[in-house]
């Protein structure tokens, strides 16, 4: 989110002691075929099993403190990497940072920009919303260089980015009264590929690929759902989980049984979503959670990695189910 929206989240965090997430039109089920899908997410011939040090709900620290007042975009890339993205919305002199973290928590900068929020592994390099730039950036983080991938008004201000499974780019356009989900090809297309979702943010895919998850921070705050057709084309958006209108849903993350994982940002709470539109509290107690990554390569795939809007400090999360692997 941009400076302004910064500041407003800001203060209602502070306003807000705790809120409880609630479900919305249960009725309505859960994705269908991405259900099913759990036993493929779960990619269990790989062996991969949770972390002991960590029961499913519990807050840790993680790692150093990050080198500036906030973190927001989090990615894990095909070799288990961690990407985070740390801004200074205090002062607009000083770049965002692109940040690469390791297993032990220390962190070093790898590349700067004047705006980088939510990030995106690609076989490319790190896709990266440049909210207060109207761009989308493909970051190397071997050497720190970055193309833009495209730019201007028509992108409104990017807040989140996800990859296609049809090779393209969708950007969450966060602003009020707008409601829109750019789609980005990687030479630098854009063009509209929803309308209808109210101040979009995170978002990710089912498994099975056929719906796309929303969450809403500022108005008609929830969980929405977008079906998607098998080449690629959107339908009609529909607010599937309700949360507090102070809540401030934020990022989201699947694990591999179907289970949507949406933070609260205001709440400083991590809200578990079944298949079929339950939601629960999973975690509380977090700072300003901001973006959401289950654990790749040599992390916990059961633990949650949390980016904080008011803390220089990650946070992990246990969630006792194997993220989806990369």
């Amino acid at each position: 989110m941009n400076r302004c929206e910064w500041l407003l989240i800001a203060a209602l965090a502070a306003a807000v002691a705790g809120c409880s997430s609630s479900s919305g039109d249960g009725g309505t089920g859960g994705t269908g075929g991405a259900g099913g899908m759990g036993g493929a997410g779960g990619t269990g011939g790989t062996g991969r099993t949770c972390a002991t040090d960590i029961q499913a709900g519990e807050v840790q620290a993680f790692g150093d403190p990050t080198p500036l007042v906030r973190t927001e975009g989090i990615t894990f890339d095909s070799d288990g990497n961690l990407y985070v993205s740390a801004q200074d919305p205090t002062d607009d002199q000083v770049d965002d940072q692109l940040l690469d973290v390791g297993t032990d928590g220390t962190n070093e900068t790898v590349a700067e920009a004047e705006s980088i929020l939510g990030l995106e592994s690609d076989t490319r390099g790190i896709v990266a919303a440049g909210i207060d730039t109207s761009s989308i950036l493909l970051i190397d983080p071997s050497d720190g260089t970055n193309d833009v991938i495209a730019s201007g008004p028509p992108l409104g201000d990017p807040n989140f980015v996800v990859t296609t499974a049809w090779d393209t780019i969708l950007v969450s356009d966060d602003r009020r009264g707008e409601g829109t989900i750019y789609e980005v090809t990687f030479d630098g297309n854009v063009s509209t590929w929803v309308n209808g979702v109210p101040t979009p943010n995170g978002m990710v895919f089912s498994l099975d690929g056929r719906t796309l998850y929303v969450a809403t921070t500022f108005e008609e705050t929830g969980l929405w759902r977008v079906p998607v057709s098998a080449g690629g084309e959107a339908g009609t958006p529909e607010k599937w989980v309700e949360f507090p209108s102070n809540s401030a849903p934020d990022g989201v993350a699947i694990d591999s049984e179907g289970n949507v994982y949406v933070a609260l940002n205001t709440a400083g709470e991590i809200a578990k979503v079944d298949p079929q539109g339950n939601a629960t509290t999973l975690a509380t107690g977090l700072l300003g959670p901001a973006s959401l990554a289950f654990g790749q390569g040599d992390f916990d795939p059961c633990s949650i990695y949390v980016t904080s809007l008011f803390s220089t400090e990650l946070s992990r999360v246990g969630a006792g189910v194997l993220g989806v692997e990369k």
